[in-house]
């Protein structure tokens, strides 16, 4: 059986970035035979339900034809497939990676030969409060999480940095911040000596994404003591990695982003062999996808897998997030299983 349905996730607050504001998400569950994936459709990307719920039907007859195989050749199988928009080929991705594993009765984890005690912690995020007053409620309510990332960008620099300093009088654990994209090179340089004191992990795409020259620009405007820099939206495929070599010092990887597990590890090789950090993050979605993406979080320096966190009802259950430490079943596949 192959199915894609629309997956209603609303949101237990306003979850607002510089991208805008929303209290409700809509992704797209796909199934391939008992194996379930997620594809995510956050409002600021170019793909809909429709884009996903037809390119699945195109490639339905390969599914189906993988679906009789008593080994499934997962690697295989995506290698076929014919372009598609990347949330949908992480879906299926995922999905595949489910029925193998729940045939063979293994978890995700053992199919990559991975250990899941060696996962890094994850950062929790807060998104863009509107006043003080918020934004206070907001920290006290995880100050005692081990890792917090705020959500600024606001198209206020004075706010941004407001909202930095008043979180670190607050809060002692790792911090970081990311921009989403909303800062010019010229701001950039001024905000990293501005948040200089408050120690910040690392700054998360502080620039534009859509030319990587303003990457090594922006390199050689600030000096080689600054926070550290992941990129992000910069960050769609290989070729971008190896651009960005040099410029900034890690990238972060979403299954959504990238087209799924496979893609995900190659990336992961690919940054590894470029010295550059590694996170696995996440966009607003069910534990589906983030129980994948936790599958490979051993490969990771950074965790940003809070995504069940922010709804109001999941409708799967999987990892289990404990202030940060993100912990997986033995089930076979992804061991998810609706709520």
């Amino acid at each position: 059986m192959i199915t894609v349905q629309p997956l209603p996730l609303p949101l237990r607050h306003a979850f607002r970035i510089a991208h805008g504001s929303s209290t409700e998400r809509s992704n797209a569950l796909v199934t391939v035979g008992r194996g379930v994936g997620e594809a995510a459709l956050p409002p600021y990307y170019p793909t809909r339900f429709d884009d996903v719920a037809t390119w699945v039907d195109a490639i339905r007859p390969v599914l189906e034809d993988a679906l009789v195989h008593a080994n499934i050749p997962v690697r295989s199988i995506l290698s076929e497939l014919p372009p598609g928009p990347t949330p949908a080929l992480a879906a299926v991705d995922m999905a595949l990676h489910d029925e193998m594993g729940i045939r063979f009765g293994i978890p995700l984890y053992a199919q990559l030969g991975l250990d899941p005690s060696a996962m890094p912690i994850s950062s929790y995020a807060l998104p863009i409060p509107e006043d003080e007053a918020e934004l206070n409620d907001m920290v006290g309510q995880v100050a005692d999480f081990p890792f917090l990332k705020l959500k600024i960008g606001s198209g206020n620099a004075d706010w941004d940095e407001a909202i930095v300093r008043l979180t670190r009088e607050q809060f002692s654990g790792t911090l970081c911040v990311d921009v989403n994209a909303r800062w010019s090179i010229d701001i950039a340089v001024d905000m990293f000596k501005r948040l200089a004191p408050t120690n910040l992990a690392f700054i998360e795409q502080p620039i534009p994404a859509n030319d990587i020259d303003d990457w090594h620009l922006l390199k050689r405007l600030t000096p080689s003591n600054t926070t550290p820099l992941i990129a992000d939206e910069s960050v769609q495929q290989h070729e971008d990695v190896i651009a960005l070599s040099g410029a900034a010092d890690g990238i972060n990887i979403k299954l959504a982003k990238c087209g799924g597990i496979v893609p995900m590890q190659e990336l992961i090789t690919l940054a590894r062999a470029l010295d550059m950090t590694v996170m696995i993050g996440c966009m607003i979605e069910s534990s589906v996808a983030m129980t994948a993406a936790a599958h490979l979080g051993p490969l990771a320096d950074y965790l940003d897998l809070d995504g069940p966190m922010h709804l109001a009802n999941d409708p799967f259950t999987g990892l289990h997030f404990n202030k940060g430490v993100i912990t997986l079943s033995d089930c076979p596949g992804l061991g998810v299983s609706p709520s």
